[in-house]
């Protein structure tokens, strides 16, 4: 009996040895601890970088570079080819595209989204030709087989300075270029890859039959992920916190795998789209526990993902073919970033003059074209190259010292150049924008401190008194034009009055319809007082943008929790714009107390505000005076009861002294 029990429990733990899970050849057991083993790393050299001031991703890579120069390559380290590509294309990228989509911003993408689709189709074609011709020229590579290095090498991978930008506070724009270039051209690298590897394995291409397949690829993966991301938004409504998060990781590697390996479309545009229609309906559809989980787990995974890919793209270069092919590695390094440069310039001359977006600039120009480093997709592309392809290895070494040369290189010094072309440096609107928040957050400290009763503790007045002065200080050094005044009041109005709409939506009080129709009202506002875009005083832009207004039609058909009432959305629209209004004035009266702002611009922002209040009055006046108006205010205040009840049951249930079970508000 003894020795029947020893058995099961050896079978129950260890399963015989034919059927134990394999990843290729390694056994799962022996991949998932060296899989913790590289995050715990991770996580230590983490703290190194920090230290020596260097980007993670460019010491994740070093580190493991050097432990693979020395021999010290763990079993998960030693997957080379078609297995690497799986794991960097099925494994990781979902993950971090879904992730980038979901933290990108909507409004900026859709504005610069011709720039954006530019540098990622007319950029990177240009830059995978010349990239190509010098090969060919210079080394002799076959012209077949250089186009195909030069499309797997020109897909940008700004993992390593989007975190740089996002410290160092560029502007927007250029966060938005680079962030959206990069969300793109990983799919068009693996949609051209495919194309010119045949060619280069002796197949036939035809030019105009491969420009087809791409726009059909590339169409296609971006349709599929429409339709997913929209389905996923239309339940939103109905979902907790946790089974949103369930069903954002079902859509992130569901939509790849369907697009990508099922339908024969482009997976990474599938999960592109599909996280940016995600991102740009939760704030009206999704509740914000829903915002905060997604933000809080996909950042999670984000990190883990990039830690753990940039640690396998270490150890997958090997130290002996990149010495072997040093001049060649050179020469490579060479026309990436030249033709990087040529790529960019061009085409952005050409957006601003013949398309005529908005101008960019040469400071922003510079950063795009540095920052366009080589990462993950390219090394997996290359990595995957049939054996029999006679170039292969080069190739593969060609890959390899490019994304080693532009993590060392251009990594390590993109915020140099930021701060050298003075990119990091706030305007005096973004000074006088923090001093204000510093004053109004003193203000609202002294009447939680006098509700507590601690005003007369020791220190505490006097702390606060100093933080104010500090803050007026600041706000008496900075001068400020009449263009800046504006966008300092208007920029605060806004502000509050964006915080009002999105308030209101989380307590349950708006539809889903009347909250994308102000929030993206406001987003306007907001978009145009940062472009400088004038408008007389008072008057708002009532026509939105084409794409916006195909998103809208689009949207509308999604299926609404509540308020699907013509009436109750026009009450409830103007309800919301009459007490966004009134909160806005009442933040405005902080300026009044402030000499370095005109009262002539105070007065005219505040008629602005003002203008809008009686415009949502006149609605309101316009509803039906048969008690219909009457019915209509009775529903709002209960559904306002009634969010107010389910706050303090929610806190009730948070502190463990109610079951969930009793969560749910009473009817009113």
């Amino acid at each position: 009996m003894a020795d029947e029990r020893r058995l099961l429990h050896h079978v129950a733990m260890r399963g015989p040895t034919a059927a134990r899970w394999k990843v290729g050849n390694v056994e799962l057991a022996h991949v998932v601890l060296q899989v913790a083993g590289l995050l715990a790393l991770a996580v230590l050299l983490g703290l190194l970088a920090r230290r020596v001031h260097l980007p993670l991703t460019v010491v994740l890579v070093v580190v493991a570079f050097l432990a693979s120069a020395v021999g010290l390559v763990p079993t998960v380290g030693q997957l080379q080819g078609e297995v690497f590509q799986e794991v960097v294309v099925i494994g990781f990228l979902p993950v971090l595209i879904f992730a980038a989509a979901l933290d990108i911003n909507l409004r900026a993408f859709t504005r610069n989204l011709g720039a954006i689709v530019a540098l990622a189709v007319v950029g990177f074609a240009v830059s995978a030709v010349l990239v190509g011709l010098t090969l060919h020229v210079v080394l002799g590579t076959g012209l077949a087989v250089a186009f195909l290095f030069g499309a797997l090498i020109s897909a940008t991978d700004p993992v390593a300075v989007v975190a740089i930008f996002r410290e160092l506070g560029v502007p927007r724009r250029l966060l938005t270029l680079v962030e959206g270039e990069s969300l793109l051209n990983d799919g068009v690298a693996i949609v051209m890859f495919a194309i010119l590897l045949e060619a280069a394995t002796g197949g036939s291409i035809n030019v105009a039959a491969g420009f087809v397949d791409f726009v059909a690829v590339f169409a296609g993966g971006a349709m599929i992920g429409a339709l997913l991301g929209f389905a996923a938004a239309a339940v939103l409504p109905w979902l907790d916190r946790l089974p949103a998060v369930a069903l954002s990781l079902a859509v992130a590697y569901g939509s790849f795998v369907l697009a990508e390996e099922v339908l024969g479309f482009s997976g990474v545009m599938s999960t592109a789209v599909a996280g940016m229609v995600l991102a740009g309906l939760a704030p009206s559809r999704g509740s914000a526990e829903l915002r905060e989980a997604w933000e809080q787990t996909w950042g999670a995974l984000d990190y883990i993902a990039n830690a753990l890919l940039f640690l396998l793209i270490g150890l997958a270069l090997e130290p002996a073919a990149l010495a072997s092919e040093i001049g060649p590695i050179l020469l490579a390094v060479v026309a990436v970033l030249v033709a990087r440069a040529a790529a960019v310039i061009p085409v952005v001359w050409l957006l601003e003059k013949v398309a005529g977006i908005a101008r960019v600039g040469w400071r922003n120009e510079a950063v795009l074209v540095w920052g366009g480093l080589r990462g993950g997709v390219a090394l997996a592309l290359a990595l995957a190259l049939p054996e029999e392809l006679p170039e292969r290895d080069m190739l593969v070494a060609l890959t390899g010292g490019v994304v080693l040369a532009t993590l060392l290189l251009n990594a390590t010094t993109i915020q140099w150049l930021v701060h050298r072309l003075r990119l990091d440096e706030p305007s005096p609107v973004d000074l006088f924008l923090t001093a204000v928040a510093r004053l109004s957050g003193v203000q609202a400290a002294r009447r939680q401190v006098a509700e507590l009763g601690l005003a007369d503790a020791d220190g505490v007045a006097a702390r606060l008194d100093t933080a104010e002065e500090e803050a007026h200080e600041e706000l008496h050094r900075l001068e400020l034009d009449p263009a800046g005044e504006t966008r300092v009041v208007l920029g605060r109005g806004l502000h509050i009055e964006r915080r009002t709409y999105q308030d209101l939506s989380d307590e349950g009080l708006l539809p889903p319809a009347v909250t994308r129709t102000l929030l993206h009202q406001v987003d306007d506002e907001v978009d145009d007082l940062a472009m400088c875009v004038q408008r007389e005083p008072g008057r708002r832009r009532r026509e939105p943008p084409r794409l916006d207004r195909l998103s809208r039609r689009i949207v509308g058909w999604l299926p609404e929790p509540a308020g699907e009432d013509a009436e109750e959305l026009t009450y409830a629209e103007a309800s919301a714009r009459r007490l966004a209004a009134r909160r806005t004035g009442e933040a405005l009266d902080l300026f009044d107390q402030l000499p370095t702002i005109r009262s002539e611009t105070v007065r005219e922002a505040r008629q602005a505000f003002q203008q809008w209040e009686r415009e949502a009055v006149d609605e309101l006046d316009k509803l039906d005076s048969d008690g219909s108006r009457r019915e209509l205010h009775e529903r709002q205040a209960v559904l306002l009861a009634r969010a107010a009840t389910s706050r303090q049951l929610s806190e009730l249930v948070h502190s463990g002294l109610l079951p969930e079970r009793l969560q749910d508000p009473p009817k009113l």
